[in-house]
């Protein structure tokens, strides 16, 4: 049996492999053929109509389309196109047909907003933030009143950085652009006037830094979600006109020939760094396709400090060598990194490694932007920290490392109730149960009891076809009777770390689903499984989904033979 399984998954590797390395572009890099999103397109179409309304005509009226055809029959909108509905892209989306489209798109908008009404509206959103978010779009739309909302404090940014940073982090840009519209729609008295209008220089200065560091002038993070929200901003706040032309031409130059956006424009860099691995773990290690994809990664690596997060340089964002520095993409990067023995630049890695373990926070934890930060979205993550764990074992750092052992101690301790774990930036528990499994064997501790728990509860979320996928968050949008290619691969690649062995009938059959989900092109397809906001919007990533499916078909494959995948023959 065990021949025969390893025959197929050879064949199913050297076809995944053919067809990754046939769209590998020269310099190294894969483009990723991600769909286009609901909230970058409905940000875009609201932006431009408040800053660009004659120029911008056709590309409002294309965008306004685009949503319409992709709705729902619910009523509602998810993050990408055929996406279950969620709170967050329906009531933007109803906002931005109200107001670009009142008469010729009535009907879907009115049809959203009954959705939303049944759903308890905005206020049954958990996370305050985005219930402002929410209800400042229904404000733009003329659908309710600003007044009585709780006042954005723009004098924060009149404190020193090091007090407001952990409490914004990656919230920076969106909160001065909520502040300018807020303000701009209900004037604050008194006190509270003054104060905006003494913070509206420094709130500006921030931004233009903000922007400065980007890689395309005129966005902010890659996403044209967050650059129309910024735009918007601006506008309300009559920001001076190079500001506001910047981020108008940003958005006209992204929009696609269907007349859509994406949210975020260049996850090349995380995505590529998830298949570089994948294949690494599969026999192309020094395969010269793989090598001038690690040398592709190693030049994006961040050589300025971006100060907005107190952050070094030595990291890496997820669009180049400039923009948002983050662990969670550092941290895979870096794994893309390691197994190429001599040929890596010893001081390159190390000053990577290095960079990681300096955002290492107090619990011994790592978030995703900004270290010890107390925003939610941006908190402690299993996920990122397991990650993290695994690759600076990977470079070198023993599991004696008092930083491992903090990290590890954290990830025991945090553990939920029923043995999962909860990750942010990737849905559901499959993820970064799984992901603790692998740093608990890594770090020696896969018999600890928290250990064997985390095993328990993903064996027993599996589905009656051998996959994973969300398990039970409660979240709209989660269906937890559907397995993913991401969730059944990260499964798979932790309970074999677990100690499973490849014979167990449970794996076997993940092993069979992954096989058989594969595509006649011999790629697999890409579920909604990554989160753009926290539970609120998901999307999707092909080289994401394919890099995680050759790693664990490698681990797979490892654990049949019982010893290392063989290096293939260089191309």
């Amino acid at each position: 049996m065990c021949s025969d399984v390893d025959s197929r998954v050879e064949a199913s590797v050297a076809r995944a492999a053919e067809a990754l390395f046939a769209t590998q572009r020269p310099e190294g890099f894969w483009p990723n053929r991600r769909p286009t999103a609901v909230l970058g397109t409905a940000g875009a179409v609201v932006a431009l109509h408040v800053a660009d309304p004659e120029r911008s005509r056709e590309l409002i009226e294309r965008g306004t389309a685009w949503l319409v055809s992709v709705q729902n029959a619910d009523g509602g909108w998810g993050g990408v196109p055929g996406a279950a509905s969620q709170l967050v892209p329906t009531v933007v989306t109803a906002a931005a047909l109200r107001l670009t489209a009142p008469r010729t798109a009535e009907e879907p908008w009115r049809r959203a907003l009954e959705l939303l009404e049944s759903l308890g509206g905005v206020e049954s959103l958990a996370d305050p933030g985005m219930v402002h978010m929410a209800t400042t779009f229904l404000v733009l739309a003329g659908l309710r009143d600003m007044r009585g909302s709780r006042r954005i404090p723009l004098e924060l940014l009149l404190l020193p950085r090091r007090l407001w940073r952990p409490r914004l982090s990656f919230r920076a840009a969106p909160f001065v652009a909520m502040a300018f519209i807020q303000a701009h729609h209900d004037t604050p008295g008194g006190v509270g006037r003054l104060l905006h209008r003494l913070a509206r220089p420094t709130a500006l200065r921030l931004l233009r830094q903000m922007e400065r560091g980007e890689n395309d002038r005129g966005g902010y993070g890659g996403d044209n979600w967050l650059t129309a929200v910024v735009c918007i901003g601006l506008c309300r706040a009559d920001a001076p006109a190079r500001m506001i032309a910047d981020t108008v031409d940003y958005l006209r130059s992204n929009v696609q020939p269907d007349g859509s956006w994406h949210i975020m424009q260049g996850l090349d860099l995380i995505g590529g760094s998830y298949v570089a691995r994948g294949l690494a773990d599969t026999g192309y290690t020094h395969d010269p396709r793989l090598v001038r994809a690690r040398h592709w990664l190693r030049g994006c690596q961040q050589d300025h400090a971006f100060p907005i997060y107190d952050a070094p340089p030595g990291g890496w964002g997820w669009e180049g060598p400039r923009g948002w520095p983050n662990f969670l993409d550092s941290a895979n990067v870096l794994a893309a990194l390691t197994p190429s023995d001599d040929e890596e630049p010893a001081e390159r890695l190390r000053h990577g490694l290095d960079w990681l373990l300096s955002r290492q926070d107090g619990r011994g934890s790592w978030g995703t932007f900004v270290p010890d930060t107390t925003l939610t979205n941006d908190g402690p993550c299993p996920y990122t920290t397991a990650q993290c764990v695994e690759t600076l074992l990977d470079g070198g750092l023993s599991r004696g490392d008092p930083r491992i052992v903090r990290a590890l101690d954290w990830l025991l301790a945090c553990q939920r109730p029923d043995g999962t774990y909860e990750g942010l930036w990737y849905r559901g528990l499959t993820s970064a149960t799984a992901t603790a499994l692998v740093a608990f064997a890594r770090g020696g501790v896969g018999d600890h009891p928290a250990a064997r728990r985390a095993r328990e509860a993903l064996l027993k979320a599996q589905l009656a076809d051998g996959s994973w996928g969300p398990g039970q968050t409660g979240t709209l949008g989660d269906d937890p009777s559907r397995g993913t290619v991401e969730e059944t691969a990260w499964a798979l690649r932790g309970l074999l770390a677990a100690g499973l062995p490849a014979e167990d009938e449970r794996l076997r059959r993940a092993a069979e689903w992954l096989m058989s989900a594969q595509g006649d092109d011999g790629l697999w397809p890409a579920s909604p499984v990554c989160l753009h906001i926290r539970r609120l919007a998901y999307y999707v990533d092909g080289l994401i989904g394919n890099g995680l499916v050759l790693r664990a078909l490698g681990a797979y494959r490892g654990a049949l033979t019982a010893g290392p995948v063989a290096e293939r023959e260089a191309w």
